[in-house]
């Protein structure tokens, strides 16, 4: 006999198969040995980020949101602030599937942004967040399944950081909004005010001044925190906790201020949230927390914990199943720089947190720590740790339950908010990565004796989706839906049984992608010139022959093994650094590890990258004399780096990067925010101190002091409102380039910020164009040139 769901899904198949055909997939036709077109990589649909999928607890529904590029639009610090809608969040619509019948429907109508779904515990609301009045304000919106309508919920302006959230009863939603008594342009202009101290003007104003004064935190007392030092402003997280009823749209505030992570416990009687207070040091990108709760009405406010050294969102804390505990994870010394994380359970009346992994090693594989999740007793928290299964409680030692042989496990995924998916009695299900063969997998996990076994792998990854919520299970616990992607296919929605023997694929959202045969995916492995293995994620050409040698291109990112993306869409995703786009016109990409040490990171690449390169020659797929490398950001960097060390590189793109380490550590944004100070200390420019400390090595790993060694001809790309690397650090490049008598071209994109990934459709066509063009002249040209030679 089958239960309700399982039944359900054996119904759902049919219909599903009968769905899928009729609305989403072209007449089937032989993929064809084609450039992929850049229309046709740019006008793609994606899920959108920081987003959920949502099951209806009846099994009627799957919800979810989709972004259209062709929709999106730019937005910089102060439209978001304005409108409560972020640059991901444009573009976007809420779409709804039937799963009994099949049928599907765009419920937003592809006008104005709609996101963030959520069913009601009943059924009957599905909430979202809309400008769709047309306020240009993010509100409340609810669509009823019964009368099958679409309303606003009250009149509050949302400024929204995580998901917002349904009582218990499914009467009420507690969302962020815009600070009681506050406009929107007030608003604004305190999120972007910065940190720095601003002087006052003079009394007596000089005539036509537009001068603005900035003044250092000196004298009196100086906090840990120096203003003006600080990686981000802290407002960002300035907002109200509202309880908005659905009916009448009646709220309560419950808590105001700076409010990060939030969520409501099972009983529905409490709310827990975290409060940010400062950056734990001067270049530090740690954020110290204070955890609290209280009422619905905002009454018996309790501090749970304080100065806890949470992620960046404030978010890693759950709820015990019976509203009694709070479990939450919080990063040891030296905080999100050390990726080693204590799990912590409290009483959610008060007293003391306790620590209940003091003794537990510390985290020796690069793996995020995850919220812990408790079973359904409460009674024990269940988390990961360097690439294993813990086990922990309120009255046990924690203790290794489960190493996976060959694969870390990444993720657990909860039933509920907060709670573990136990499809059978006493056995959960692990999401796990093979470091070998480079993809995800789902294996079960026997909760008594730790035993494994294997449900799925198939060369997939289940992981990549920069979500809020990846998976989501049934209420009942006998499906879940998650979304896949390769190297060759885009992202899309499945749902499975427990057993993941018949995951049925819910959506086909790009069938422009299904005429056109991508690259192959192939992991290579090599030794650094210190020795150290390492490997590459190679997409080959789709037309591939293996008599054939092949122009390579070098997509290079200092610090980070980027053979973890053999497995997700294009390697880079979709959009402009989709590099099925060169693949796919005769090219052969590389994506190397390049792992880096404090005050080498120059020297470390060519170490690293080099010898990749070497391994992809003598596999007989490059040809030596057709190199080319690119990167964006940090990569930018990291190429800048490799050209000034080597000539074997015949082109280069570097797109928002930045050469010189002593001008980005003092660069200023117009708040007054340095953001350069955190990540050159303390972050990925590996630096490890101060200018003042450590001179000679900000140096020696600034490309701008050895670009007189550059022989490689330089496409430069650079957002003109760049925030995160100020456009003026590629005009240096550019200009001193130019000084030296060297090949190179600046594009810079005015009103654009840091990444083409959220530019306008124009500049990203024009960027992919640009690329390509720059690419094809300086490496196609080489083999037409030795062909009519011979």
């Amino acid at each position: 006999m089958f239960s309700q769901t399982q039944r359900q899904l054996f119904v759902i198949v049919p219909l599903l198969a009968a769905f899928i055909t009729i609305f989403w997939l072209p007449s089937l036709a032989v993929r064809a040995s084609v450039p992929l077109a850049l229309d046709d990589a740019l006008r793609f649909r994606q899920f959108a980020d920081l987003t959920a999928i949502s099951l209806s607890p009846d099994l009627n529904w799957v919800a979810f949101t989709v972004r259209e590029n062709r929709r999106a639009r730019t937005v910089d610090d102060r439209t978001w602030a304005l409108t409560g809608i972020r640059d991901i969040f444009t573009g976007t619509d809420v779409y709804i599937l039937n799963l009994r019948s099949g049928s599907t429907r765009r419920l937003t109508e592809g006008q104005f942004d709609n996101f963030q779904t959520v069913w009601s515990p009943n059924s009957r609301y599905l909430a979202f967040i809309s400008d769709r009045d047309g306020s240009n304000q993010a509100k409340v919106w609810v669509w009823d399944a019964v009368r099958e309508d679409t309303r606003k919920v009250g009149d509050l302006s949302v400024r929204q950081l995580g998901l917002i959230a349904w009582t218990p009863d499914s009467r009420k939603i507690i969302a962020p909004v815009l600070p009681e008594g506050i406009s929107a342009e007030r608003y604004a202009k305190e999120l972007t005010s910065g940190s720095a101290e601003r002087v006052e003007p003079r009394s007596t104003e000089v005539a036509g001044s537009t001068v603005e004064v900035f003044r250092a935190n000196v004298g009196g007392t100086i906090s840990r925190s120096v203003e003006g030092t600080d990686p981000w402003s802290l407002n960002i997280f300035l907002r109200d906790l509202a309880l908005i009823d659905v009916e009448d749209g009646r709220t309560t505030i419950v808590a105001r201020g700076k409010i990060a992570g939030y969520g409501i416990s099972p009983d529905g009687s409490k709310i827990a949230y975290s409060v940010p207070k400062r950056f734990e040091r001067p270049g530090s990108q740690q954020t110290l927390f204070d955890l609290l709760t209280s009422a619905l009405d905002g009454s018996h406010k309790q501090l749970l914990a304080s100065d806890a050294r949470l992620d960046y969102d404030g978010a890693s804390f759950n709820w015990s199943p019976d509203s009694k505990h709070i479990a939450y994870y919080a990063f040891r010394e030296g905080g999100l720089e050390t990726d080693t994380a204590d799990y912590y359970v409290v009483d959610a009346t008060g007293g003391t947190p306790q620590d209940v992994t003091h003794s537990v090693p510390e985290q020796r594989l690069p793996a995020r720590s995850t919220a812990p999740l408790w079973d359904s007793s409460g009674e024990h928290i269940y988390f990961i740790r360097n690439g294993a299964l813990w086990v922990a409680g309120t009255h046990i030692e924690s203790s290794e339950l489960s190493n996976i042989p060959g694969r870390q496990i990444l993720k657990l995924i909860p039933r509920s908010q907060g709670s573990l998916w136990t499809p059978q009695t006493n056995s959960t299900i692990a999401v796990t990565s093979d470091r070998t063969g480079k993809q995800d997998g789902f294996f079960r996990v026997d909760l008594a004796t730790g035993q494994s076994t294997k449900l799925l792998e198939a060369g997939q990854c289940y992981s990549c989706a920069n979500m809020d919520q990846q998976f989501q299970v049934t209420k009942d616990g006998k499906a879940v839906a998650y979304l896949a992607e390769d190297a060759e296919n885009s992202p899309d929605l499945f749902l499975s049984d427990p057993n993941f023997s018949q995951p049925h694929k819910l959506t086909h959202l790009n069938p422009q992608y299904d005429k056109v045969k991508m690259g192959a995916a192939r992991l290579i492995s090599w030794l650094s010139n210190d020795g150290e293995p390492l490997h590459g994620a190679l997409l080959l050409p789709s037309s591939y022959n293996p008599e054939k040698h092949y122009p390579l291109i070098v997509w290079v990112y200092g610090g980070k093994n980027r053979s973890d993306h053999f497995d997700q869409f294009g390697f880079e995703g979709q959009g402009p650094f989709n590099l099925q786009l060169l693949a796919t016109r005769g090219y052969a990409v590389l994506l190397p590890d390049a792992p880096q040490h404090v005050g080498t990171p120059m020297l470390d690449l060519l170490k690293t990258v080099l010898p990749g390169v070497n391994k992809v020659i003598e596999l007989g797929i490059a040809d030596p004399e057709r190199l080319g490398v690119m990167g964006h950001s940090y990569g930018g960097y990291s190429t800048l780096c490799l050209i000034t060390q080597t000539n074997r590189f015949r082109a280069a793109v570097e797109a928002d990067g930045e050469a010189d380490l002593l001008a980005g550590y003092g660069g200023m944004d117009d708040r007054g925010t340095s953001y350069g100070i955190a990540l050159e200390e303390e972050g990925q420019g590996a630096m490890g101190g101060t200018p003042w400390q450590f001179r000679d090595r900000y140096i020696e790993n600034s490309p701008v002091f050895h670009l007189d060694r550059v022989e490689t001809p330089l496409l430069i790309v650079h957002g003109g409102e760049d925030t995160a690397i100020r456009p003026f650090l590629g005009d240096e490049v550019f200009v001193d380039l130019r000084r030296l008598g060297k090949q190179v071209e600046y594009a810079k994109y005015l009103d654009e910020e840091h990444s083409p990934l959220a530019w306008s459709y124009g500049n990203q066509l024009d960027f992919c164009q640009r690329m390509i063009e720059w690419f094809n002249d300086h490496l196609m040209v080489v083999d037409r040139q030795r062909r009519t030679t011979e």
